[in-house]
């Protein structure tokens, strides 16, 4: 999608999302999280938040299909072997190297449209130090949720609201950080539309 299509969508969004909907019966649900007196074993505050109306529909046809377990060859044939992650690796790695080199020698204002949409995907990886942050904040995430998934199956309780606020607290911060690239890459885009 190019800056001026998305620009002509009538909208602010970079993506233009299908209005057509499904047959079937729409139902809203209610939803009012319960907070469990445990907050201090995950040290993530958690607050209850407002209530927020869902919508959920369920299709009144399904179609299920049997399928036989595929065989080693259809196995791997179908899924990606080491020497295809291995060589993924490496195209990113050399994206990556490629990007730098571009964005480091040229001025922000020369950028092109393709080197900028190159870059998306892979922005942590253009500095040493993001994607080392990164990576900690995807820990503690995997932790926050482990360590809340782990007190509930000791206490025999299991509460599936509190693990998904943990989860919802803990990847915030991934949640903020990929809105902000959105803003900042559709205001780059509009700026070389002008």
């Amino acid at each position: 999608m190019t800056p001026e299509s998305t620009m002509n969508c009538g909208n602010d969004l970079l993506v233009d999302f299908p209005t057509s909907r499904r047959q079937g019966q729409i139902f809203t649900v209610e939803s009012t999280p319960s907070i469990s007196t445990s907050e201090e074993q995950t040290n993530i505050p958690l607050s209850p938040s407002p209530p927020v109306k869902k919508k959920v529909k369920f299709s009144e046809v399904a179609d299920m299909t049997h399928v036989d377990f595929p065989s080693s060859s259809e196995l791997r044939q179908r899924w990606y072997t080491a020497d295809d992650k291995t060589r993924f690796k490496r195209i990113l790695a050399r994206d990556v190297r490629r990007m730098i080199s571009i964005v480091s020698s040229t001025p922000g204002e020369c950028l092109s449209t393709e080197v900028l949409e190159a870059c998306v995907g892979i922005e942590i990886f253009l500095s040493r130090d993001l994607a080392q942050r990164t990576r900690e904040k995807r820990a503690r995430h995997m932790i926050g949720v482990l360590n809340e998934s782990g007190r509930q199956g000791r206490s025999e309780r299991i509460d599936d609201e509190r693990l998904s606020r943990v989860s919802e607290k803990t990847s915030r911060w991934a949640r903020d950080r990929a809105f902000e690239l959105a803003v900042g890459y559709w205001e780059l885009f509009r700026e070389m539309a002008e």
